[in-house]
């Protein structure tokens, strides 16, 4: 893609400079070659024949040359076009997949029991340590009222008390 954008602009530039810019040039130096303004403004026919003498042989050396300065413009131009365009087209992309990577979306195969995930490679892992990875999560670790008296049925009534009085959302219902 670089190299169709450099040859394109290098050929539109070349032939800016053959038909445009070589025959106001021209025109421009007649305008100030002559010394009597009314006879550089005598009319349309003047201006023709300035454009027209910038086509002729004995001007090919100052065509050609303008012909390949611009052609050498356009082409340094489309190089730098065509890269502009390839580093947004990055850019683009690269905020697309910073985009996914934090974004957690679809379903989701977790184990019924153990509560794991099965990761994109098929392997089982703890939904800590895929959540870790695939989010800007981090993890901290408690225990709920009720858990707390399934896997320490020998609790004080007090510590009870205490967790209750820390974490009300715990309250059963």
């Amino acid at each position: 893609m670089e190299n169709r954008f450099s040859y394109k602009y290098c050929i539109i530039g070349a032939l800016v400079g053959f038909f445009i810019f070589h025959p106001l040039i021209m025109l421009f130096s007649h305008f100030m070659a002559t010394h009597n303004v009314v006879d550089a403004a005598a009319g349309l026919e003047g201006i023709t024949d300035v454009i027209l003498k910038s086509f002729s042989t004995a001007m090919l050396p100052w065509s050609l040359s303008f012909t390949v300065f611009n052609g050498i413009i356009g082409c340094f131009y489309g190089k730098f076009k065509a890269e502009k365009i390839a580093r947004e087209e990055l850019i683009e992309n690269l905020q697309k997949a910073l985009a996914d990577v934090k974004t957690l979306s679809g379903m989701m195969p977790i184990c019924a029991w153990c509560k794991n995930i099965r990761n994109d490679e098929g392997y089982w892992q703890k939904i800590e340590a895929y959540l870790k990875i695939h989010s800007d999560m981090d993890f901290t670790h408690g225990i709920c009222k009720d858990c707390a008296k399934k896997v320490f049925p020998g609790i004080s009534p007090e510590l009870n008390e205490k967790m209750d009085d820390e974490n009300p959302s715990s309250r059963s219902l």
